[in-house]
């Protein structure tokens, strides 16, 4: 008989060669799974890019947009309320123009982690202009959000922000609208632009 054709049937050598393969494939089995974690872990981050504001922590207009919208529904839905705050930031071109533009980002910048703060954890907080943030409250009427309001305002008065070591006066006018039966999303934000319209000329909070 032939030594390799013996050599080739030999069991132990058959054993050898059918763990071999078993190794190798959960060696790329293993590689498959790393790779879609790694590809998971980057489909997040690209999707919290995605709707992240690029100067502040808070979302951008998209996402604020898209939140307003299934806030309406459910508020309505649900029988429940919701209101929008506007809040546009006063002279904050005389701000780039004395400080810098540097003072004008540090300032939005320290506005929204107020405003974040300020709020409650399922609440929304956005940046959906250049000097103008967006709040989504959930479950409160107009009344309160003039209280929350009210209160947001003194923090800016009282508390200032302090940048290079000087103080940068801030205040703000808020536009107060609620979600109601039957508005658009677009409806909700021109109801808002109109208070904030009207709070301009006091400089104080208006639904």
């Amino acid at each position: 008989m032939d030594g390799k054709a013996a050599h080739s049937n030999d069991p132990v050598t058959t054993a050898d060669s059918a763990d071999a393969v078993i190794r190798q494939l959960r060696r790329e089995l293993d590689m498959v799974r790393r790779d879609n974690r790694v590809l998971k872990i980057a489909v997040a981050e690209l999707e919290r890019v995605a709707e992240r504001d690029t100067l502040t922590p808070l979302y951008n207009r998209r996402f604020f947009i898209t939140a307003l919208h299934q806030r309406i529904a459910r508020a309505v839905g649900a029988g429940g309320c919701a209101t929008l705050v506007c809040v546009d930031i006063n002279q904050l071109r005389a701000i780039n123009e004395r400080h810098g533009h540097a003072a004008g980002d540090f300032a939005l910048i320290e506005i929204a982690q107020r405003l974040a703060g300020a709020i409650r954890s399922g609440d929304i907080a956005a940046r959906i202009g250049g000097d103008e943030f967006g709040l989504i409250l959930d479950d409160m009427t107009a009344a309160d959000a003039r209280h929350q309001a009210d209160r947001f305002a003194r923090v800016l008065q009282d508390v200032p922000i302090i940048f290079d070591g000087e103080p940068i006066g801030v205040t703000a006018c808020f536009g107060i609208a609620t979600l109601e039966s039957g508005m658009t999303e677009s409806d909700v934000l021109a109801a808002a632009d109109h208070a904030m319209d009207r709070a301009k000329s006091t400089e104080r909070v208006a639904a």
